[in-house]
């Protein structure tokens, strides 16, 4: 398995991905100066560019990228960001890729509109495509994640979330957007809806993976290493996988003790005890061994692809994901 960056992974695309990178901020550009040091600060949160790439890869896997193809890599980026700006808020996260969150710095009114202006600027961008399939599939999209965020809001602290809760809410509000990036850059490609469908569905489950990643590293990660706020999931009651599968082994007569453990206010201080039992009971493990999988599914899905560095690329992508410690 690879261990290296995503910015190593994504050789096979370089140009076109510094193409997006350019074009990502020029877009944002204000036409007031008031918001310049707004549009500054979001340029910190480069971080691994996964849906962007995923467009770009799944459009070279069956023919060739254009144009159309850097639009729609462009707004993907500004869908998450978005979704990035208005999850700090919800999470009350202080940081975010190694710097001051939007709403830790300007607060929540401001961050509240800076992600509807980064949404309203990504839907600018598709209607000006020759097809709205795209705007439809986008706003289809953003509707889906939105719903799970807020079925996951609604289940806080709910100690009766199932993994198949748990499974719905990621694939809704994280993974639904890998598999929309995968499918337009196939469809705008040129493909066949057998082979849209196919890189839809890696998307999905690599989007899968991805999120369980992240869950278990917000229990078991490195404030520093990662560059954002953690035990976030926790401080707010949302029940992840590592947490589900806790709960699922510990017998009847220990489930309200471990809720009140799981949920208390002041996390930090709890960490360690809680870590404890998530190593007892091999939590973490039974998570990551869920995300490993997840990704073998994906990677047998594009199996017959034809070959090429495309694909390569998007083998080597689904692996770096369980490999992750960032």
């Amino acid at each position: 398995m690879l261990t290296v960056e995503p910015a190593g992974i994504f050789d096979s695309i370089k140009t076109l991905m510094d193409e997006v990178e350019t074009r990502f901020h020029k877009e944002l550009k204000p036409s007031n100066n008031s918001l310049t040091d707004l549009i500054i600060h979001i340029s910190k949160y480069k971080g691994k560019r996964l849906r962007p790439a995923l467009v770009l890869l799944s459009g070279k896997c069956v023919g060739d990228v254009g144009p159309q193809h850097i639009d729609i890599a462009v707004v993907v980026e500004m869908v998450h960001t978005a979704t990035l700006v208005h999850d700090d808020i919800i999470d009350e996260a202080s940081m975010r890729r190694h710097v001051e969150s939007v709403n830790s710095k300007w607060g929540r009114e401001i961050s509240i509109l800076f992600g509807d202006y980064l949404f309203s600027r990504g839907f600018t961008i598709l209607s000006s495509l020759d097809s709205q399939i795209a705007t439809l599939l986008l706003s289809k999209t953003v509707n889906i994640m939105s719903e799970g965020e807020l079925i996951q809001l609604q289940r806080r602290y709910d100690i009766g979330l199932s993994e198949n809760d748990y499974f719905d809410i990621i694939e809704r509000k994280t993974a639904s957007l890998c598999a929309a990036s995968c499918r337009l850059g196939a469809a705008f490609a040129g493909s066949n809806h057998k082979v849209s469908d196919m890189l839809s569905t890696y998307g999905l489950k690599i989007g899968i993976a991805f999120q369980i990643v992240d869950d278990c590293l917000d229990v078991m990660g490195s404030e520093e290493e990662i560059g954002k706020s953690l035990n976030t999931d926790i401080q707010k009651g949302k029940l992840t996988l590592p947490l589900i599968r806790l709960v699922n082994q510990l017998p009847k007569n220990k489930l309200e003790s471990a809720r009140e453990l799981i949920f208390q206010h002041d996390a930090k201080e709890t960490k360690n005890a809680i870590m404890e039992l998530l190593t007892e009971h091999d939590a973490v493990e039974y998570a990551f061994a869920t995300a490993k999988n997840m990704v073998k599914q994906a990677q047998e899905e594009i199996a017959p692809l034809p070959e090429s560095p495309y694909k390569t690329t998007l083998m080597d992508l689904a692996d770096y994901i369980v490999t992750r410690r960032t």
